[in-house]
């Protein structure tokens, strides 16, 4: 089972790369902007090292919010749908709020599990991850959203934490890619083309993701259709 959830959200980041792309991209040029203003910022004086912590947490929060519109296209694609640009973007604006308040409580439900044991930390970090998807494709508020989530992965803890594995060859992929390889005679003109790798590999972390939960969350919605008319 966990192999044809693998080809499931290959298929899907195939057949939605086209249309999901620049979903991917925009929030990705801002979250660079976002990391180089940081960087400026950490060299003052005034924020010092601690910029790094600012910057990882501000990272975390804005991330689900961002890409609200980027999981409706790769939703609609995985249900043979059209969506416009203007109806992913009003919705990912919708619910922009609420993905940020969202993601703050998830990561401070994850962060009191992680100081109580590791153990809890790992489990709610699993068993919580839908809320996005609840919330952004099935319009759910944010604590109902969380709880949907808790619900939908109990008793396949492990199917879905099978289902996550596949992110990470992935962002070893990316990660693996050194963009200090590009050499060209022009210095800025190398710079422009390094930074514009580097978007667009970032870009597939986000949009693969997205496209692996999206199936995962369809395959777990299955699961509890079927045991409740068993």
């Amino acid at each position: 089972m966990p192999l044809e959830l693998m080809r499931a959200a290959l298929r899907l980041f195939y057949t939605s790369f086209t249309r999901a792309l620049p979903y991917a991209l925009a929030p990705v040029v801002l979250l660079f902007a976002l990391a180089g203003s940081g960087f400026l910022l950490g060299q003052t004086e005034y924020l010092g090292q601690a910029w790094a912590l600012y910057l990882i947490g501000a990272f975390l929060v804005l991330c689900p919010a961002l890409m609200a519109p980027l999981v409706v296209q790769v939703h609609a694609s995985a249900h043979a749908r059209s969506v416009s640009a203007g109806e992913a973007l009003r919705r990912g604006l919708r619910c922009f709020l609420p993905c940020l308040a969202g993601a703050a409580l998830f990561m401070l439900a994850v962060g009191i599990g992680s100081l109580m044991f590791i153990v809890p930390g790992t489990y709610l970090f699993i068993a919580l991850a839908f809320w996005w998807i609840a919330l952004v494709v099935d319009g759910l508020p944010v604590l109902k959203a969380l709880m949907s989530s808790l619900r939908l992965v109990r008793g396949h803890w492990w199917h879905v934490a099978f289902g996550f594995s596949y992110v990470y060859p992935v962002v070893f992929c990316v990660n693996a890619f050194d963009v200090n390889m590009v050499s060209l005679s022009n210095q800025v003109v190398e710079a422009v083309v390094a930074t514009v790798i580097a978007v667009v590999l970032c870009a597939l972390v986000p949009m693969f993701v997205s496209a692996n939960m999206v199936v995962i969350y369809h395959d777990l919605t299955l699961r509890r259709q079927r045991a409740k008319a068993g």
